[in-house]
């Protein structure tokens, strides 16, 4: 009898599935420190009818990191391979693949009705008949890990035809995803100074990087993130939109993995001030943290005060961040010998 488990550990950043899946393999790996500290700066808020999408500058980090090698097969191609599906998995698992697949979780969760989630398998064991799986539908919205029957497995993918597959934009199918030892990045210390500095004046990475994007509905970008969120507490208020706290999570996550990079930049030497800094933006996660569970809060008890509190703090946050990234741009940019910028006057 088989059995393997690829390394996880659990995530610093667990907004959204791809972010949570890709920090819980490379948490694993110091060598992909570097990487990571370069990248995930810039905020992007998409406008949903009905709700606001706040997530990193999403570009396609499976394919675009250096430390995962990806292959993407379809659905066609995985049932040309092999007709049952849980050998293939494990197959690939013996061969160190995670797999990123999109499975009718109403197989395994305890819900009557059809329902596509995006998923994620780091591991199996035949004789006890399971796959190992990373997901947020187990535990109320929280990304944990989790075990779910061969069979279970087999209903789950076999649940999502090939023109029901939204993943990938409606590319469909799955994506095997390896840790690749041969990669190398250094820390990019000019990269981050420039993302910082469209941070600040809001401005949108994608007209740099626009083959690394695509099309989505209208955005606002680093600080006016903000912004667009006290229209959202206007809109909850109004009763024109839901609330909901995954924005506000998310804003708590940059915070986490900014306090992250000031500790990476002043071991690293290229940081002045790092203490001062560090005091700041540990006052600012607190603040996104507090604001994240004011809006849980909220949508127990519907008890407007909780908004109005929220808006305080994301206008305290929004300034006290706007001086903290001007500080860092200035220590940052004696080190690189960089121009330190000047930030764009609101209009």
């Amino acid at each position: 009898m088989r059995s393997k488990i690829l390394p996880m550990q659990y995530p610093a950043i667990t907004s959204w599935q791809w972010q949570a899946n890709t920090f819980a393999v490379l948490a694993n790996y110091p060598q992909a420190k570097p990487w990571i500290m370069t990248h995930f700066i810039p905020l992007q808020l998409t406008l949903n009818e009905g709700s606001s999408y706040v997530d990193f500058y999403r570009t396609p980090t499976f394919e675009f990191c250096p430390w995962l090698l990806r292959q993407h097969l379809s659905r066609q191609l995985v049932r040309n391979f092999n007709k049952d599906i849980c050998t293939f998995l494990m197959d690939c698992i013996d061969m160190n693949n995670y797999i990123y697949l999109l499975l009718d979780q109403a197989q395994f969760l305890d819900i009557e009705s059809f329902f596509s989630h995006d998923s994620f398998i780091f591991g199996y064991d035949e004789e006890r008949d399971i796959f190992h799986i990373a997901d947020f539908t187990f535990m109320g919205g929280k990304y944990s890990f989790n075990e779910i029957t061969f069979e279970q497995m087999r209903r789950a993918y076999e649940g999502i035809d090939d023109d029901g597959d939204w993943l990938y934009a409606w590319k469909g199918g799955l994506s095997l995803l390896q840790f690749n030892e041969r990669a190398a990045y250094d820390f990019n210390l000019n990269y981050v100074i420039e993302h910082l500095k469209d941070y600040l004046n809001g401005e949108n990475p994608a007209d740099k990087y626009r083959e690394l994007g695509y099309i989505t509905n209208p955005c606002v970008w680093g600080i006016r993130v903000y912004d667009e969120l006290i229209l959202d507490i206007t809109r909850i208020r109004s009763g024109q939109i839901e609330e909901d706290n995954r924005p506000f999570q998310m804003i708590y996550d940059h915070k986490i993995l900014m306090l992250e990079r000031i500790d990476f930049m002043n071991q690293t030497g290229v940081l002045g001030e790092s203490n001062q800094l560090k005091v700041r933006y540990q006052t600012i996660a607190d603040d996104a943290l507090l604001a994240r569970n004011l809006i849980i809060k909220y949508s127990l008890t519907k008890n407007e005060d909780n908004l109005k509190k929220v808006e305080v703090l994301i206008r305290r946050i929004q300034a006290c961040e706007r001086e903290a990234i001007e500080l860092m741009i200035y220590n940052l940019s004696l080190v690189s010998n960089i121009t330190p910028m000047c930030v764009e006057e609101e209009v």
